[in-house]
């Protein structure tokens, strides 16, 4: 039990880190419940002392030595945490260091295919996507594979109602069918793909999640980068559909290997729009002859706890930055700001275990 406790930490706290390096999230104080004010129901007297003596005094020195051991479990967590954080200090938050390890960045909206045991004869039955979340009018494509596969039925239909919307039909080719839903403005944003498929004369289910919206604003260009202080800017140019505060991303390469993660933050109206990207000259190679950009995110962030973040597309998949020259940047090392530097403190408290 106290390891789970410890491994629960762990995750929180890198998810508190991926908070403070990266710019834009948007939090807010959950909803408490309304103080109970009805007085528990009591014991007897004389029968507390006689149950709870004993167990007090048996439990007590047990508790005081997992409460120990526990803390210092969370301290090493923390102390681990807050090292990375400063480790991350070096740069600055909208331009990371990027390495070819880093798959949550390298594919923002990579679908993780699903499979359904098929049974005695062995194998899975697999449905793989081309992303998680789809933007209208992007079509939905999945692939069907399985040993043994004939005919398989896919239901489109809403998560939350369960309401069917579109059914499809297919004989698979070489243990294997694609297929294809045209995307449509009035989709859900849940849906669910549920495939019946006939293997060797047995029928298996699976069933995969995805996520469709409207979109919030399309990416259609850039303009080229120029120099700014110790910075490389690449001007973004959007279309905004909806206004609202904006996070942009994209992965900067060099050539096929990735160099650095960059996140731009603006509020946008509607219309034509320009927002920047910023690379730090210390993410960047002396040789900037073979940059480009890509892996391009576009999200409109949720203005409330009762609306959603939304997303939208880009009519671009690359961009090649040209002519820059890196002597041009001021080379000065990032100094960490004010509120960067108390994370860092608080983080380091937390291992101090204070």
């Amino acid at each position: 039990m106290k390891k789970s406790y410890v491994i629960g930490f762990a995750i929180s706290m890198g998810l508190l880190m991926w908070f403070l390096i990266d710019e834009g999230h948007a939090s807010y104080p959950l909803k408490q419940d309304p103080l109970n004010d009805k007085k528990p129901i009591s014991t007897p007297p004389a029968q507390q002392r006689t149950l709870s003596q004993p167990v007090t005094k048996a439990t007590t020195k047990t508790s005081s030595v997992t409460q120990s051991a526990f803390d210092e479990d969370l301290a090493k967590a923390a102390s681990v945490v807050a090292d990375q954080y400063q480790k991350s200090l070096a740069f600055p938050p909208y331009s990371q260091p990027l390495t070819v390890y880093d798959e949550d960045r390298l594919k923002p909206n990579q679908f993780f295919p699903v499979s359904s045991p098929v049974g005695e004869q062995g194998g899975e039955l697999t449905v793989s996507l081309s992303q998680y979340r789809y933007v209208y009018p992007q079509a939905i494509e999945l692939t069907v594979s399985a040993p043994n596969l004939g005919k398989a039925v896919v239901t489109l239909s809403n998560t939350d109602t369960k309401k069917s919307l579109k059914t499809q039909s297919g004989v698979a080719r070489q243990n294997e069918l694609a297929m294809i839903f045209k995307g449509e403005e009035d989709y859900p944003r849940n849906l669910q793909l549920l495939v019946e498929a006939d293997i060797a004369g047995k029928i298996v289910p699976v069933v995969a999640q995805i996520h469709y919206m409207p979109p919030s604003a399309t990416l259609t260009s850039f303009d080229n980068a120029y120099p700014r202080n110790d910075n490389m800017i690449v001007p973004a140019n959007l279309t905004v559909i909806k206004s609202g505060l904006y996070r942009l991303r994209a992965n900067l390469y060099s050539g096929t290997s990735p160099l650095a993660h960059l996140v731009a933050k603006a509020r946008l109206n509607e219309g034509s729009q320009q927002i920047d990207f910023k690379a730090h000259w210390s993410v960047l190679p002396k040789q900037t002859n073979d940059l480009r950009l890509r892996d391009f995110v576009i999200e409109r962030m949720s203005p409330s706890p009762g609306e959603l973040n939304s997303f939208g597309e880009s009519e671009i998949s690359e961009f090649t930055i040209e002519d820059f020259a890196y002597d041009s940047l001021q080379q000065l090392p990032y100094q960490a700001n004010k509120q960067e530097m108390q994370s860092l403190e608080f983080l380091q408290g937390l291992a101090a275990g204070q």
